[in-house]
C-alpha cells in the first residue's frame, strides 16, 4: 500500500508537468495564412460551384453562375454585395475551398475571382 503511495507521489507531478508542457507548447506557434501566389487562377465551374452547391443544391449551374455574378462587383472585389449577403451565415466566413493545392476562406476565393472578372470558364 505504501509502495502505491509513493508511486502516485511520483508519477502524478510527472504525468501534470508532461500535460502542461504540451499544452504551453502549442502557444509558440502561430499560423499564418498561405500566401496567396499572383498566378492563381481561380475557376467558377471548377472551384467556386461546388461549393455554392453546398447550399444552393437545387439551383443548376447557369442559375447559381447568374445570382453569383449579379452580385460581385468585378472592380472592388471586397465590396461584392454577394460577400455581405453572406457574411450573416456565421460558417461562410469559416468554410474553405480547395483552389489547386491551397486551402483558401470562401470570402478570400470569391474576391480573387472577381478580380479575375468572374468568368464562367
Amino acid at each position: 500500500m505504501e509502495r502505491r503511495i509513493r508511486i502516485k507521489n511520483y508519477l502524478l507531478p510527472a504525468v501534470l508537468m508532461t500535460c502542461l508542457a504540451l499544452l504551453s507548447s502549442c502557444e509558440k506557434y502561430s499560423w499564418a495564412k498561405p500566401e496567396v501566389p499572383q498566378d492563381l487562377v481561380v475557376s467558377y465551374s471548377g472551384d467556386i460551384f461546388s461549393f455554392c452547391q453546398s447550399c444552393h443544391g437545387a439551383w443548376s449551374e447557369d442559375r447559381t453562375y447568374d445570382k453569383l455574378s449579379a452580385n460581385v462587383d468585378t472592380v472592388t472585389p471586397a465590396s461584392s454585395r454577394v460577400l455581405s449577403i453572406h457574411s450573416s451565415i456565421t460558417a461562410f466566413g469559416s468554410q474553405m475551398i480547395q483552389v489547386d493545392t491551397l486551402l483558401l476562406p470562401a470570402p478570400d476565393v470569391i474576391k480573387i475571382w472577381a478580380s479575375q472578372g468572374a468568368g464562367k470558364d
